[in-house]
């Protein structure tokens, strides 16, 4: 019996296979996917903006609570001299010290007008103002933005329950920087 050779020739198999599709593709073309990004959208917007109005909102209130820390210290600088070129310092000048520099800050001024701006005294001898105060007499400079128009005034945007803040205050703690007052006798004692 005479053997028979057979060559195959694995050459053109091989390059056929190349070109072959991979066998669990799926077969659909690209429009088939045209509505999942609106769907995806509609699911993640809402969540995005909400996190983005509140960002904004706290980070608003965080703003005016920095100015109404300043504003108040302002006060409490003025207060703290008792004088200021010989005239003496009184409460009514240190809110408006205070008003002042909320102004100039920029709130609005339903804000400032609304605002409240006390100066306690927290020393054993009472004062009521600042010029009465003894050296190194303790005292405290509040500023509070009170519910309502004032506190409305503030918001940047109309989402009313992102921040549960209704008001906001700020308060300082200084002492008076007087100078001493010493009675000097002008008779001599012999």
């Amino acid at each position: 019996m005479a053997r028979v050779r057979v060559v195959v020739d694995k050459t053109a198999e091989f390059a056929a296979s190349r070109h072959r599709r991979p066998r669990f593709r799926w077969n659909r073309r690209a429009g088939d996917r045209r509505g999942t990004a609106v769907v995806e959208a509609a699911v993640i917007l809402p969540i995005l903006l909400t996190m983005m109005f509140g960002v904004w909102e706290v980070g608003r209130m965080i703003e005016v609570s920095q100015i109404l820390d300043n504003a108040a210290r302002e006060g409490a600088r003025l207060a703290a001299g008792g004088y200021v070129n010989g005239t003496a310092v009184t409460t009514a000048q240190v809110q408006t010290a205070v008003q002042n520099y909320m102004t100039a800050a920029g709130l609005p001024s339903a804000a400032i007008s609304g605002a409240q701006i006390t100066l306690t005294c927290l020393a054993s001898t009472p004062w009521t103002d600042p010029y009465e105060a003894q050296p190194l007499d303790p005292f405290t400079v509040t500023v509070t933005i009170p519910s309502g128009a004032a506190f409305n005034s503030l918001r940047w945007n109309l989402l009313n329950q992102v921040t549960s803040v209704t008001q906001l205050s700020q308060t300082v703690y200084w002492q008076s920087a007087n100078n001493s007052q010493v009675v000097v006798s002008t008779t001599l004692p012999y």
